[in-house]
């Protein structure tokens, strides 16, 4: 891949978004679009961008257990003031409600792409 097309995907990147990317990379907004059209490129940018989502996931995702913990402790300490643990019990609540969605979200779309496979073969 040509030396441009690694400013630019660094670039759009770290500036995500087009107007940004071309400022960062001192090339025009148009070049940074037409490089977007290009498969080989969007593929090598969604590659990337995936790549840095499934990186930053995982270092969430070893600090879910402390986290917990510690809006666990915040709203089981009788001595916070009551807005608090209750602000800290509906956080444990929602993030559990969203990670069960996900979740399952998860599992119904890898059925689906299972399906899919069979129906191909």
């Amino acid at each position: 891949m040509a030396t441009n097309d690694e400013k630019i995907l660094a670039a759009l990147i770290a500036a995500g978004s087009v107007r940004g990317a071309a400022q960062v990379a001192d090339v025009s907004e148009a070049t940074v679009r037409n490089r977007m059209a290009d498969p080989v490129f969007r593929g090598r940018f969604d590659q990337l961008r995936g790549d840095l989502l499934q990186a930053a996931t995982a270092g969430l995702m070893s600090k879910l257990e402390s986290a917990t913990s510690t809006m666990t402790e915040i709203m089981d300490d009788d001595t916070n003031p009551g807005s608090v643990r209750l602000a800290a019990a509906d956080a444990i609540f929602r993030h559990c409600l969203r990670y069960v969605s996900a979740a399952d979200f998860e599992r119904r779309i890898a059925a689906l792409e299972a399906a899919a496979q069979e129906d191909e073969t």
